[in-house]
């Protein structure tokens, strides 16, 4: 296995700061909608788009933001998307209305997808065979520590200072992304440029014909799936059980999130040294053995199970994570890797967005919620059939040996 140079540490340290600005603003805005609501005027109803479009933008800018990557240069468009979040979020601070402040969160959007999956192309690229999972552990991690801590962080923010406040939390840590990516990653060459311009017509037709893409983005969009539907309906389910508050609940799933979070380095490292499919594979088995248990629990849930869940689900999302990205992103040619991060992103965000279109069908038709947990045990299996199609071991014909690839190419050293 190939030993991480601090050169390479400190890439995947940059990415994972610049991408953490997105959950962070998902999660961090959610508590402080009623007071946007209150001040703004616009309903709880329509503040909700807030949330809502910011996800749904997402999604569907990612892959033309990371082909945009992939011809102008994926360093360049990450410092580009990291000014133009915090001059989004400094229009978000200062909104007159609930309509600027719903074209400061599409701004937010746009800028998120130049940032992610370019920041993930750089893992790709920036880090040699051996050492890409766990890579993508840490910036996994960083993510779910940022998504978890955001209610948390939004809520105190809001109560000291007024929900405003909340954006300009954005600028330091934009700020200090932007140094970072600038120092420790190197700048495309401009023969690199040209190289990824030339092959980039039909690049997003190229990245879903692959069949090693196409398994594991699909297998992350379904258990994406599973775990927002846990998020979603876990809070409604235990509302009407005796002994459980909100806070007890929003507990739970915190454990879901530590423990997912402290999996998923090592099972990145795990992955790199034995291949990607059995980790994935142990990890959505697991994942739907969570939820199944779950959904087998009813509408009255007793506490010891509801944390064996948690554990058992964040356990089997930390082992999937960063073997199914891996999985995808060495898929394609080193060139095309910002298409491809950003259809993956796609597909992630559609599960969270699916997630919430069947809480609000299932309590529409006068269902309970405790119903959605069986919709995502069947997601959870169906994305384990998907990993079956994950090659054993890593596809070396897909990141060696080709134009623009890191064993074409050594990976970058910092930019100092």
């Amino acid at each position: 296995m190939t030993t991480a140079r601090p050169a390479q540490r400190a890439v995947v340290a940059a990415v994972a700061l610049a991408v953490t600005l997105l959950p962070l603003n998902s999660t961090m805005l959610a508590v402080a909608l009623p007071d946007i609501a209150s001040d703004t005027g616009g309903g709880l109803a329509a503040t909700s788009w807030l949330v809502t479009v910011y996800v749904v933008a997402l999604a569907g800018l990612s892959p033309f933001a990371g082909r945009l990557g992939d011809r102008l240069g994926r360093r360049r468009v990450v410092l580009a998307g990291l000014a133009s979040f915090a001059a989004a979020s400094v229009l978000a601070a200062a909104a007159p209305s609930f309509a600027v402040l719903l074209v400061a969160r599409l701004m937010q959007a746009a800028s998120g997808a130049m940032v992610v999956p370019n920041g993930m192309a750089i893992v790709r690229t920036g880090l040699p065979d051996g050492r890409r999972a766990a890579g993508f552990g840490a910036v996994g991690s960083a993510l779910g520590i940022a998504a978890a801590t955001g209610p948390a962080l939004g809520g105190l923010i809001t109560s000291a200072f007024g929900w405003r406040a909340i954006f300009l939390v954005n600028l330091p840590v934009a700020a200090l992304a932007f140094a970072l990516v600038a120092w420790a990653v190197a700048a495309d060459s401009a023969a690199d440029r040209a190289s990824h311009a030339a092959r980039s017509h039909g690049a997003l037709r190229r990245v879903l014909r692959r069949p090693g893409f196409a398994a594991p983005t699909a297998a992350t969009g379904l258990s994406n799936l599973a775990m927002y539907s846990t998020l979603l309906a876990l809070p409604v389910v235990l509302h009407h059980r005796d002994g459980w508050s909100t806070a007890d609940a929003g507990l739970a799933l915190a454990l879901m999130s530590a423990v997912m979070v402290t999996v998923s380095p090592a099972a990145g490292r795990f992955a790199d040294r034995n291949g990607h499919r059995a980790p994935a594979l142990a990890g959505l088995a697991l994942l739907a053995v969570a939820m199944a248990g779950l959904a087998a629990m009813g509408s009255v849930p007793p506490v010891v199970g509801v944390l064996v869940a948690m554990v058992t689900a964040g356990a089997g999302l930390g082992l999937a994570n960063a073997p199914l990205q891996t999985s995808a992103v060495e898929a394609v040619d080193a060139c095309d890797a910002g298409v491809a991060s950003g259809l993956y992103s796609t597909g992630r965000y559609l599960g969270s967005v699916g997630a919430a279109a069947l809480l609000a069908v299932v309590l529409g038709d006068g269902g309970h919620a405790a119903a959605l947990f069986g919709i995502a045990g069947g997601a959870a299996v169906a994305a384990f059939a998907f990993a079956l199609a994950i090659s054993p071991r890593a596809e070396p014909s897909a990141a060696s040996g080709r134009p623009g690839s890191p064993a074409a190419s050594p990976a970058p050293s910092p930019a100092r």
